[in-house]
């Protein structure tokens, strides 16, 4: 479908639209917490693919490529947010939190670094299997079938992998940050 969309084929388009569509728009208004900014981010999802429809033939896999961009976009619109909160704050206007919770004072890089830190210190497996899952953006099953694994185990290692993560994050760091925000730094 996507060597079509490559060629210009805006049927082929308006169908992975609708496919993914449905699937994307939940997973970022988790995110953003905002219709109106999830509906956004996910029609740029869809203009980024069409923008760059020439690069389609390499995508191995169309799903995951699409998550991703939609991931980098959410990402940005909240780094975006915080930075105009951080700016807010700095120029005297206060910035509401909530009662009891610290502020954040992580940019996206310096999470990405921290979390990075916290994957080095998985067992080598378990790496391996967040780095081609996160990193590479190999499907459950494509990391099962190259690794000669259980899907299942695979899916195991990942969740193990999150909760590493965050347990690092907190006992490191004292930062506590749902499980969503890591699925986007990778």
């Amino acid at each position: 479908m996507f060597l079509l969309i490559a060629a210009g084929d805006e049927t082929a388009f308006a169908s992975i639209f609708h496919k993914y569509n449905v699937q994307l728009y939940p997973a970022v208004l988790k995110i953003l917490k905002s219709q109106a900014e999830a509906e956004e981010i996910v029609q740029n999802t869809f203009l980024k693919l069409w923008l760059n429809r020439h690069q389609l033939p390499e995508v191995d896999s169309p799903g995951a490529w699409l998550t991703r961009i939609a991931s980098n976009l959410a990402l940005n619109a909240l780094r975006d947010k915080a930075t105009y909160h951080r700016h807010t704050a700095i120029a005297g206007q206060s910035m509401a939190t909530e009662e009891g919770e610290p502020e954040l004072h992580l940019n996206a890089r310096e999470l990405k670094n921290l979390i990075s830190e916290a994957v080095e210190l998985m067992p080598a497996a378990r790496q391996q299997i967040f780095k081609m899952s996160r990193y590479e953006g190999l499907s459950r099953q494509e990391i099962a079938q190259q690794l000669g694994l259980a899907e299942s185990t695979v899916k195991n290692q990942l969740t193990s992998s999150l909760k590493f993560i965050q347990e690092y994050l907190i006992k490191k760091h004292g930062i506590h940050l749902p499980l969503i925000i890591f699925l986007l730094f990778y």
